[in-house]
């Protein structure tokens, strides 16, 4: 058998609650003593009457009774506790040694006994032993809830990954179909960004993609998280307002600034939540867009700018409320 002290078990119980059922007073109260220094809560009854009424008041670890008691006996309370809780941890104290008890213990999945009186070292070992158990049984049960929940966030996200690949699908087959509509002289200087500009807006990007994540995750959204995106799209368009080859593109965006910042009462917010999917595809066309500035790729650029309004466009007319109004007038992926 293992020895064990104190500081052992107190790596498991000191967590744990225990509900100790004693007729034998003396025996009560110096047992109460140890129990105390071990566990974070220690009740007390002196039958199974007043077992059973604190133990549908509240939730105990570990159940330790005495057999042989006045009013209702341990095996009575045992059968009761049981139906109440069948995975209820139970110790068994008993000066009655007899295999037809035991037996019926057994039956009914109690498993840990100590045979009064009462030794220091047989309890500290059940103590332990049992409070290990507890502790690595709710490790285990603590880590497959937080699977269940990660796997059921994942499977959320695979969903809305799925519909931005489709949406994504649309865009490139929009832009292929607008190919040939958009022609631009590539030798214009003017339409080329500086360097300087196109750092701005990289690291713009970089915060918008952040701040829309942020958005799409959140639970509880609120008016700041949108104040700060709006912001984030009033500057990106700052940067650009000095481009008259952009001036279009350049009002959308900060038209799409605006309303972000323009409310943030229930029914608003509700709204922004349904083009969490359409914003990350806008903004995932934006960097294309820039990225083709920056490699000189002018005619590519340009030819992102219908999707990039509609987007806005759609975007807008979803944040004010009025996409059936116009449904038939734009072009939806």
């Amino acid at each position: 058998m293992q020895n064990v002290n104190m500081s052992d078990i107190l790596k498991y119980s000191s967590t744990l609650s225990i509900l100790y059922v004693e007729d034998d007073q003396e025996l009560q109260y110096h047992t109460n003593e140890l129990l105390s220094a071990l566990f974070k809560s220690v009740k007390m009854a002196n039958d199974g009457v007043q077992a059973l009424k604190l133990f549908n008041e509240e939730n105990f670890d570990i159940l330790i009774t005495d057999i042989k008691m006045p009013n209702m006996d341990g095996l009575e309370l045992i059968t009761q506790v049981k139906d109440i809780d069948p995975s209820q941890c139970i110790i068994i104290t008993s000066a009655y040694n007899d295999s037809e008890n035991l037996l019926k213990f057994i039956n009914i999945g109690i498993s840990q006994f100590i045979i009064k009186p009462l030794n220091l070292s047989s309890l500290q070992n059940v103590l332990y032993n049992v409070s290990k158990t507890i502790i690595n049984e709710n490790l285990v049960e603590t880590y497959r809830k937080n699977l269940e929940t990660a796997n059921t966030e994942l499977n959320s996200k695979n969903s809305e990954l799925q519909s931005l690949v489709r949406i994504l699908d649309s865009k490139l087959a929009q832009i292929a179909k607008d190919t040939d509509l958009v022609q631009v002289d590539t030798n214009l200087s003017s339409a080329q960004l500086s360097k300087d500009n196109l750092n701005e807006l990289k690291e713009l990007e970089i915060d918008i993609s952040g701040a829309s994540v942020l958005i799409s995750l959140s639970k509880n959204l609120n008016g700041s998280n949108l104040t700060v995106l709006g912001e984030m799209f009033l500057a990106y368009g700052d940067t650009l307002s000095s481009y008259e080859e952009y001036k279009q593109l350049t009002s959308e965006i900060i038209l799409l600034g605006n309303k972000l910042n323009s409310n943030n009462n229930e029914e608003f917010l509700d709204r922004v939540s349904d083009i969490s999917i359409l914003l990350e595809s806008f903004i995932y066309v934006l960097r294309m867009w820039r990225k083709n500035i920056e490699s000189k790729e002018i005619q590519k650029a340009f030819e992102l700018h219908a999707s990039m309004i509609n987007d806005i466009s759609t975007i807008v007319s979803i944040i004010d409320g009025t996409e059936n109004d116009i449904e038939g007038e734009m072009e939806f992926f």
